[in-house]
């Protein structure tokens, strides 16, 4: 089917936040449930599984994130929302789509994998903090650690960037649009980057949203006089709500982004 690129104007960034929590106020209990699945699955699927686990998850995402782009259409339709639409991509409606769903997790995996091994080049190994007796720490060791940890992550997000955007729309395009993983990474890479104004927006807005939206919750509760476990707790939770928030985002960045013939798009979907 033919994909049509649309150049979206910085503004519509915006219009992409607004849309997607206008669709989260819609249905927040079944979103806050979805995202705190997904948020399960990256968390914890990674430590539980030995050695591989943070591999399974990386080789999952396009799939998942194939689901939570059709939770999102499925919201705007006004359709229930449930945790298991997350593993679209597994069922028997998607199966022919499968197989290259893996495909752009196993390149998503290899990304990944290589942006650690560049970071570990660049900074070097990994300075070792041993916590089993706190008086004895040497204070400059931990700093030494810390800020290797800091450069570590600052590196590691950079070179993840161009990653991440080359995978945003992969996994619609291959499903919805009848790509094959080469053609719908090259895709999703020209599209976010000819609406680079757009997307600059959309990510400085949701930063300034998120991270005010979680300050002034945790000020009011700090002013009540809570404890500092329920304060830690309310806050864990505040993060929560933002994370399943921002799911609701995905998906009118695409219909922004992209044109398609609807009587297709609803036998995909």
């Amino acid at each position: 089917m033919a994909t049509h690129l649309h150049i979206c104007t910085p503004r519509q960034g915006w219009e992409w936040l607004m849309t997607g929590l206008s669709l989260f106020r819609k249905k927040p209990s079944e979103l806050f449930l979805l995202g705190n699945t997904y948020l399960f699955i990256l968390l914890f699927v990674g430590m539980l599984i030995p050695m591989l686990g943070a591999a399974v998850v990386t080789l999952l995402t396009p799939a998942l994130g194939f689901g939570i782009m059709l939770a999102g259409k499925m919201m705007k339709s006004g359709l229930r929302v449930s945790p298991s639409i997350l593993f679209a991509g597994f069922g028997q409606a998607h199966r022919p789509h499968l197989r290259r769903l893996l495909q752009l997790g196993f390149v998503y995996t290899v990304s990944f994998a290589a942006i650690r091994l560049l970071a570990n080049a660049v900074l070097g190994g990994q300075p070792t903090l041993d916590v089993s007796n706190v008086q004895k720490m040497d204070p400059d060791h931990i700093v030494r650690f810390y800020e290797y940890m800091a450069s570590y992550l600052s590196v590691v997000a950079l070179a993840s960037l161009p990653v991440i955007l080359a995978f945003w729309f992969a996994p619609v395009l291959v499903v919805w649009h009848g790509m094959s993983p080469g053609q719908a990474l090259f895709s999703s890479w020209v599209a976010v980057w000819r609406n680079k104004s757009a997307f600059l927006i959309y990510g400085m807005g949701w930063i300034i949203l998120s991270v005010g939206f979680c300050s002034a919750v945790v000020a009011v509760f700090s002013l009540l006089g809570l404890p500092a476990s329920l304060l830690s707790a309310l806050n864990i939770l505040t993060m929560a709500v933002v994370m399943s928030a921002s799911l609701a985002t995905f998906y009118p960045s695409y219909t922004a982004v992209f044109e398609h013939d609807p009587e297709h798009f609803q036998a995909q979907a």
